[in-house]
């Protein structure tokens, strides 16, 4: 047997031990205008035909709930939940690493401002919509296109004192604690476990990962267990009782080419691939083979390269809608703290 066989045997070998979580998996997106567009929510929901029961928006250190109630109130007014991606960054000062004043607590004003903005907002949700968040805070910290990224220690200590300040303000039980790695340690560490703040200050461990086809020259096309069995694995050795969440995940058009805006410098040895194989592929192997992956959340946006599943020109979206049809994926958003 080939050393490429014997491989994908320990993987497959290791995927099929279930950890102890065991559960249907929520299905989630990233749309355009971060939502506060309407629209662009009903669009992908019918398009997919299974609403999203978490939608992913982001935000930084400029912004509070004077702007993220209406985008919340859309979100909750489509059925799903707010996944708020909370970037430790301002737009005056871009370069800024703002994990150590964060955890000196001389950001406690804006953090004020920002608890008791989140008690405003949850005083007026209809009575039967969603009233929790997921709050993703610093995500791909194991990065080295973030501000924040390459500080273990500061990280860990900026997370614990917003946690604690809204644990003494009494809206914990409200808000699910994402802590988000990049799939590939892209830092100086490499070690995602030195970032952790503890299990008393995470409900959810998570990965972002694409398959960036081949428009890099260090890439290539890769499936969704090239791209994410090792880190998933990592995330059940060290915190099996954890559920997990895929924040970011695409796939782009074999058609596309290396876009040299974003410094991409490949080739299109990809160009005989199929998107709609690997969407495919994805669901087929969450359900089959991933079960603590309790929610996936696609990134439906046109950016970097065409990660989108219904804009024009896109494919994945027929493979999207015959796959998660299964009763394994759900539109329904089920917290998991009380």
């Amino acid at each position: 047997m080939s050393n490429r066989l014997i491989l994908g045997a320990i993987v497959a070998a290791a995927l099929c031990t279930p950890p102890a979580i065991q559960a249907d998996t929520m299905l989630g997106a990233y749309v355009k205008s971060d939502g506060w567009s309407l629209s662009a929510m009903d669009e992908f929901n019918l398009a997919t035909g299974k609403p999203m029961a978490v939608t992913n928006l982001f935000t930084n250190f400029d912004y509070h709930w004077g702007y993220l109630k209406y985008q919340s109130d859309n979100i909750i007014s489509r059925g799903g939940v707010p996944l708020i991606s909370w970037m430790p960054a301002t737009s005056t000062r871009l370069n800024a690493n703002l994990l150590p004043e964060i955890a000196a607590g001389q950001w406690d004003a804006y953090i004020d401002r920002w608890i008791n903005g989140f008690k405003w907002w949850r005083s007026g949700v209809p009575a039967g919509s969603h009233s929790n968040i997921m709050l993703r805070f610093g995500h791909e910290f194991n990065g080295n296109w973030y501000p924040w990224g390459n500080d273990p220690e500061n990280f860990k200590a900026a997370w614990q004192h917003i946690h604690d300040r809204f644990e003494q303000a009494g809206i914990n039980p409200y808000i699910e604690w994402v802590w988000c790695a990049n799939n590939a340690d892209v830092d100086s560490v490499k070690d995602i476990t030195r970032y952790y703040p503890g299990d008393a200050y995470v409900d959810w461990t998570s990965l972002d990962g694409y398959n960036w086809g081949s428009n890099y020259s260090f890439s290539s096309w890769k499936s969704f267990d090239e791209v994410f069995s090792a880190p998933y694995n990592k995330l059940i050795d060290n915190y099996p009782s954890k559920p997990i969440l895929i924040a970011e995940v695409g796939a782009p058009e074999p058609s596309d080419l290396p876009n040299p805006n974003y410094g991409q410098n490949g080739n299109d040895t990809d160009r005989h691939e199929s998107k709609e194989a690997w969407v495919a592929n994805m669901f087929t192997r969450i359900e089959e083979s991933y079960p603590a992956i309790r929610a996936v959340s696609w990134f439906n946006i046109n950016k970097e390269l065409n990660w989108a599943l219904d804009q024009p020109n896109n494919t994945g979206l027929t493979a999207y809608k015959a796959t998660t049809q299964s009763s394994h994926y759900s539109s329904t958003y089920s917290p998991i703290t009380q």
